[in-house]
């Protein structure tokens, strides 16, 4: 990536590191289509999956040209994209099968273990947490600024964390559910503010104050709407359910 990462090879790897993320896409997108020959998928979960890659091809065309390293701002916007857009849309398209299908016992023991985290919607939560937390804390989120390889293990471990939040409540749909949405737009909105009314410049690729303050805004208040959305939408089945009952 660009001045942020530091050092006159270090966009070079960031570089192969976008690139290689956009091999890791590329391969799940043809295990899918792949595995949509042995198990037919539904049209709306097609263009979901479809539609949750060209997203993701657009994070890593903005990476490629250093979009992302211009301010906090559109840094967070990534974070943000990656984590309560993209993830979510993957998850909404039920690609599991399809990916089973193809990968065989390799992908059924992976999957196996994720399946573990995601029975319990408040674990996936903490787990979501910890992620987001630790990944903004300014000497974390500043190292992965400056070293390519530590940025790319942060944004799998967030994209990871997400997949397991996301997975556990949109499987769940219940109560727990519902609190797991509240409390992480609780917390994220808590870390949005905080950065939102900081005085202090925390982060390497904020150009001034108001560029970081933007990025607390970016994850308080666009950042938080998937959740409500979703929370939304829960309470209104919720209700319906019980209307009909």
């Amino acid at each position: 990536m660009a001045e942020a990462h530091g050092g006159s090879e270090e966009p070079g790897k960031a570089h192969l590191l976008d690139i290689l993320g956009g091999g890791l896409l590329a391969i799940s997108w043809l295990l899918y289509l792949a595995g949509t020959k042995r198990i037919p998928a539904t049209f709306q979960q097609k263009w979901l999956f479809h539609g949750a890659s060209l997203a993701a091809i657009l994070i890593i065309l903005a990476s490629l040209h250093g979009w992302m390293d211009r301010s906090a701002a559109w840094h967070m916007a990534e974070h943000m994209w990656l984590m309560t857009l993209i993830v979510p849309l993957y998850l909404l398209s039920r690609p599991l099968p399809q990916w089973l299908a193809v990968s065989g016992r390799v992908g059924r023991k992976l999957f196996k273990s994720l399946f573990y985290l995601t029975r319990n919607p408040i674990q996936a939560a903490f787990i979501h947490a910890i992620a987001i937390w630790l990944w903004h804390m300014p000497g974390f989120y500043n190292s992965a600024l400056i070293h390519p390889g530590w940025h790319f293990t942060g944004h799998a471990c967030l994209v990871l964390s997400a997949s397991i939040f996301w997975w556990s409540v949109l499987s769940h749909r219940n109560s727990a559910a519902f609190l797991a949405l509240l409390l992480t737009m609780m917390h994220t909105g808590m870390l949005g503010a905080l950065l939102t009314f900081s005085h202090t410049l925390l982060y390497l690729d904020a150009h001034d104050l108001q560029d970081q303050q933007l990025a607390g805004l970016i994850m308080w208040v666009p950042g938080g709407l998937p959740y409500l959305v979703a929370g939304v939408w829960f309470s209104m089945n919720w209700l319906k359910r019980n209307a009909s009952g």
